[in-house]
């Protein structure tokens, strides 16, 4: 057994729980204010989407106009469970939160104590002075005050990835899954160095084995690791940023083969479920949608897809309905395999590429509904994810989409006509 594999969970009473809810709606103001646009964690209107679609559409921008992009994952060992809660508390009061809040929340994490459990033995119990406890509706976001603390600090080096005219990114975030962005190796190495040490301030310490490099370029690179410090980050030629493969050739390719695979794995799962007679059709049918169908298509709204990625996710749908709708028995009652145009007449339902469609074009409308407010309009270059989205809305004969999604109910009935549209 390998303790640092191993988390503790808090197990919380039940008025604790509704106190802790209060006041996080109380300190859910400050944070809309203080923390900055590059965390998505936990943040109203945000979700894991939004980083991979900003890290997605840099990395093929950049490599469409033949720019290196610097990327630098980092992980960070037991984050939640490190951080240094008198910082924290001193952090709070610099940003801004009120001194009755933070003394509300201090008093909640004072005389925190544990147990642990092994071979059904507890131990004595013991103090806890630093870290966030997990199970604890608070940690979430007092984990993003203090790493906004530490971001700070950051983003006030002038080095970054040139956006457009007079903008910069240089890190993007979900909670404690960061990316760090430069042009090259050197501006990388900076801004490492520099959340290296503010980060320890807080408690903070980088994971060397688990943080990760990688280049995003048409040229041969040279540099096989990044040396920051006294850490060696090895180099990689692709990584699974929340979820998603993000990789050297810049593309959406791989990561689709790489959903089909995961969403096969939950399908052979299920074979015994679909082959029995017991169950109706229709419910298999509902535990496609519910269990399959999501998998594979994970932050579709983010896919540049091609017409031969559209054809590989209809062969997939297709073996899937067959083998819930079985073979059918023509009149000389010999069983043959269902066609293409049999199984849209008993599916009755938008085929996986017309849903993936409707959600581009949802996520199409979050986006242009959130220009000028996030930092989309700054980090996100759309040609390729944009020619997508207007093709879709072209076989509606619409042609001003920016102008329409300002109107929600207008919009939600775009998405639904998109959805029955056929791939």
């Amino acid at each position: 057994m390998v303790c640092q594999n191993y988390r503790g969970i808090s197990l919380l009473n039940t008025c604790y729980k509704v106190v802790s809810y209060i006041i996080l709606n109380r300190i859910k103001p400050y944070t809309k204010e203080i923390i900055g646009e590059y965390q998505s964690g936990f943040m109203p209107g945000k979700s894991t989407v939004d980083q991979i679609h900003t890290i997605k559409q840099i990395v093929e921008k950049n490599h469409e106009f033949d720019i290196d992009v610097h990327l630098l994952f980092v992980d960070f060992k037991q984050a939640y469970d490190s951080v240094n809660r008198c910082r924290l508390w001193k952090a709070m009061t610099q940003l801004g939160i009120s001194t009755k809040l933070v003394r509300l929340i201090k008093a909640c994490a004072q005389k925190s104590k544990c147990k642990v459990k092994f071979n059904g033995e507890l131990s004595e119990d013991f103090s806890v002075e630093t870290g966030l406890r997990q199970g604890d509706a608070l940690s979430l976001t007092l984990f993003n005050i203090a790493l906004e603390s530490v971001m700070r600090e950051v983003l006030d080096d002038g080095t970054g990835l040139r956006i457009g005219e007079g903008h910069q990114i240089k890190l993007a975030a979900y909670t404690d899954d960061i990316i760090i962005i430069g042009e090259t190796g050197e501006d990388l190495k900076r801004l490492a160095e520099k959340l290296i040490s503010k980060g320890k301030e807080i408690g903070l310490q980088v994971n060397e084995e688990k943080t990760k490099y990688l280049i995003v370029s048409r040229r041969e690179q040279v540099q096989n690791a990044l040396v920051v410090g006294g850490f060696t980050f090895e180099r990689v030629s692709n990584f699974k940023y929340l979820g998603v493969d993000v990789n050297q050739q810049a593309n959406s390719h791989e990561e689709i083969k790489r959903r089909k695979t995961a969403g096969n794995k939950s399908y052979f799962a299920l074979v015994p479920v679909f082959k029995s007679r017991l169950i109706s059709k229709n419910t298999k049918i509902r535990q496609y949608k519910v269990l399959i169908r999501p998998i594979v298509l994970y932050a579709c709204g983010a896919w540049a897809t091609t017409k031969s990625d559209e054809k590989r996710l209809l062969l997939f749908e297709r073996r899937i309905l067959r083998r819930i709708y079985g073979p059918k028995r023509n009149e000389e009652n010999v069983y043959k395999r269902r066609t293409n145009a049999e199984l849209r007449k008993i599916f009755k339902e938008p085929n996986i590429v017309g849903y993936l469609k409707s959600r581009r074009i949802s996520w199409a409308g979050h986006v242009w509904r959130a220009e000028g407010q996030t930092v989309h309009d700054v980090t996100i270059p759309r040609q390729r994810w944009t020619d997508r989205v207007k093709e879709d809305l072209k076989l509606l004969d619409i042609r001003e989409g920016e102008q329409l999604v300002k109107n929600r109910e207008l919009w939600r009935g775009v998405v639904e006509a998109v959805t029955d549209l056929q791939g």
